[in-house]
């Protein structure tokens, strides 16, 4: 069996991830995406790995991304000054999904 893993990742550390994993042989696919809350630039990672690769996938994405913390100006939060402690959030290090595959060919 085989996992897809989708991991969304800080833009700055994409470039160093993409080049890591693909030193470890690890075929991906990079696609720029954007956040939602910030909307911070990110990239969207694809991987298909074999069920024996995925530890070694997880580790190569956890060495290569790191979290952040930033300064948010007031204007982005809309309506959540009053709640909100502060104008710092930690964000980047990477959100990864990894979800079973039936089938994977490489064609």
């Amino acid at each position: 069996m085989s996992k897809l893993i989708v991991a969304v990742v800080h833009g700055d550390d994409a470039g160093r991830l993409v080049n890591a994993l693909r030193e470890a042989d690890l075929r991906v696919t990079q696609l720029q995406s954007s956040g939602g809350f910030l909307k911070a630039r990110n990239a969207t990672l694809i991987l298909g790995v074999e069920d024996e690769r995925l530890s070694e996938a997880m580790q190569v994405i956890e060495e290569n991304s790191r979290a952040r913390t930033l300064s948010v100006p007031l204007e982005l939060l809309g309506g959540m000054e009053a709640s909100w402690p502060g104008t710092e959030v930690v964000h980047g290090g990477a959100t990864v999904f990894v979800l079973p595959v039936e089938e994977m060919r490489r064609i």
